[in-house]
């Protein structure tokens, strides 16, 4: 019996239901997305992230079969197709976990050329533009936490989140009786505990290493990571840093720590000024002079070596979704949960090998 190969090639697994332009298919992810909870416990979780991987390597598959019989152009077109079509993949599923893998994905993110392209831009978006979980899902995290529902609390409580990451989402209000507007930043239900499971997996994943030398210094990595992960989900730790900051920069100054308002907020809910301004990709799209990209470059490193020299503090997540180009020209910093208090070795080590000076 004869063999067609056209007639084989056409006949591989593609998803018909694949959307016209990447950007349909983010709409579509974020529409599904928004409808459900995190999942929750260590064999769940790890079979989502099998699944993810399982579909993932099956595009490649496909994309391997398929190349063996076009020309050059068609299959670097393929792959780049397949590239995409993986990378939303992959996003959908770490925004469906969210939590320590969707970490993961803001890192990958800030490697470009340890992923392809399409999937770092497409990771790129867990910083500042993932998924929101519906409000539904958090109004009653939102009355444990501060005993009344949002909207007897603040004036015009926008239950739409205006940005949403791997822990939490950020809903804008105002402060009732006034004209203050605030960012009310809510962590997502059962959170800290998918911290657990995942680091869970991650072990019984690396148990192989335990033979191998470099497993200590493994070991103490990840358990540093799983320490600064349990940090960002204390929002009291968080409102403490933000504080902290504050003092070290003048009401004159160009760079701007956002005011808490610990009378509403807990453990769980963070509440702080509400800065207006735009994330660096929308900043850059402006097309801003040479000069100007400057100036706010200068103020970037600046509010990191101050915090660092003058109040022994360092941000340690400075990724672009932490920076906000306010409307008046200063230079925003937000998301201080995870911070790590410097020593005084530290201090001197980092005089040593990164001078201050220059930017006075």
């Amino acid at each position: 019996m004869s063999v067609n190969i056209n007639e084989l090639i056409n006949s591989l697994p593609i998803d018909d239901d694949r959307p016209e332009s990447p950007q349909l298919a983010l709409q579509q992810l974020i529409q599904k997305l928004g409808s459900k909870k995190v999942p929750v416990g260590a064999l769940n979780r790890l079979w989502i992230l099998g699944t993810l991987q399982a579909k993932i390597a099956a595009a490649y598959l496909v994309h391997w079969v398929r190349s063996s019989f076009s020309g050059l152009d068609t299959k670097e077109m393929r792959l780049n197709e397949t590239h995409l079509k993986a990378a939303v993949k992959l996003l959908g599923g770490m925004s469906y976990l969210r939590g320590a893998v969707m970490k993961v994905g803001q890192i990958l993110a800030s490697y470009p050329d340890v992923v392809p392209e399409q999937f770092a831009d497409a990771l790129g978006r867990l910083h500042f533009e993932a998924p929101p979980m519906h409000f539904s899902m958090l109004r009653e995290l939102f009355r444990k936490e501060l005993g009344a529902a949002p909207d007897e609390i603040f004036d015009d409580f926008e239950t739409e989140a205006f940005a949403a990451a791997s822990l939490g989402q950020v809903h804008r209000a105002r402060i009732k009786g006034t004209d203050k507007r605030v960012a009310v930043k809510i962590q997502y239900p059962n959170i800290a505990r998918t911290i657990r499971d995942d680091f869970r997996n991650m072990q019984a994943l690396l148990f192989p290493m335990r033979l191998s030398s470099d497993w200590e210094n493994l070991r103490e990595q990840f358990g540093e990571i799983r320490r600064m992960l349990d940090l960002e989900v204390d929002y009291e730790q968080e409102a403490r840093h933000l504080r902290a900051a504050s003092g070290a920069f003048g009401d004159d100054e160009e760079i701007v720590i956002p005011r808490v308002y610990p009378e509403l907020s807990t453990k769980r809910v963070l509440t702080t000024d509400y800065l207006e301004g735009v994330h660096l990709h929308d900043y850059l799209s402006t097309k801003p002079a040479q000069a100007e990209r400057d100036r706010y470059g200068r103020l970037i490193l600046l509010s990191s070596f101050r915090l660092s020299y003058s109040h022994k503090l360092l941000h340690a997540d400075p990724h672009p979704g932490n920076y906000f180009f306010l409307n008046d020209g200063r230079l925003g910093l937000i998301d201080f949960g995870c911070c790590v208090a410097l020593t005084d070795e530290d201090i001197d080590y980092m005089a040593e090998h990164f001078p201050y000076k220059s930017l006075q």
